[in-house]
């Protein structure tokens, strides 16, 4: 009896030991928290690929849209040269400076979409800030709320 108690002990210890060994090739485990709670997009894209499809943009919109998406690129490239991160984030004149830059393409964008398309766009784009329904936002699971002092 006690023999079978030792040996059953002694699987349960090492077991494990041999699973974990196996488990090498399986893929990294998130990082707490699921690893998108404070991810944010690349802002290098004027629009990401999912808003492009929800936007279903017509042959002759997306020949409109292609330079102007390479043109934002480009001045992008320039701004993020010209305003390297201290301590890891831009400056605060330094994201302006970007917003002002997203808006004025935004705004070219804008010019050559339908109403139906420019409201999806909005959505979208409140989506990405946190808005209602996006991340952080009333419909979002910005996690708890903050704590109240008494």
């Amino acid at each position: 009896m006690k023999r079978g108690l030792i040996i059953a002990c002694l699987i349960g210890l090492i077991a494990p030991l041999g699973v974990q060994a196996q488990g090498t090739n399986a893929p990294p485990a998130p990082p707490p928290g699921g690893g998108q709670q404070m991810r944010r997009p690349p802002m290098d894209n004027l629009l990401p690929p999912r808003v492009l499809e929800e936007l279903a943009l017509t042959p002759d919109q997306k020949a409109k849209y292609d330079p102007i998406a390479a043109d934002y690129k480009k001045d992008f490239a320039k701004w993020r040269e010209s305003n390297p991160p201290s301590g890891g984030q831009p400056s605060s004149e330094a994201r302006q400076a970007l917003k002002e830059l997203r808006k004025g393409y935004m705004d070219k964008v804008r010019a050559f979409l339908t109403d139906a398309q420019k409201t999806k766009l909005d959505q979208a784009l409140e989506r990405r800030r946190g808005g209602p329904g996006g991340p952080g936002g009333a419909g979002g699971s910005g996690g708890p709320p903050p704590p109240t002092d008494k």
